[in-house]
């Protein structure tokens, strides 16, 4: 039986908190990342991404290498799409350990 993975709730991420998790030997770091309109377009909207950054335990992000990352919509299907892709990544790396 696999381990279900802890995620906060979309609330966490629009206060700006970021989040550090793992999935067996896979560790990955989450960050609400805020993005401007592009200055040819300052009428555009502000939009905010959840940027995650995965690499192989035990040791910490810093004494590490990041082995893969992705940016994900700061919205409930953004958070979905980034559970699976961080299942997708914990599943490929925890076979190769």
């Amino acid at each position: 039986m696999s381990e279900h993975m802890e995620m906060p709730t979309l609330l966490f991420w629009e206060n700006g908190n970021v989040w550090y998790g793992s999935k067996g030997n896979t560790r990955f770091f989450i960050q609400p990342v805020k993005h401007s309109p592009p200055e040819d377009q300052p009428e555009g909207e502000v939009y905010y991404t959840l940027d995650v950054e995965v690499w192989p335990g035990p040791l910490t992000k810093a004494l590490s290498q990041i082995t893969a990352t992705n940016s994900f919509p700061r919205t409930l299907e953004g958070m979905d799409q980034m559970v699976r892709w961080l299942e997708e990544q914990a599943e490929k790396d925890n076979k190769q350990a």
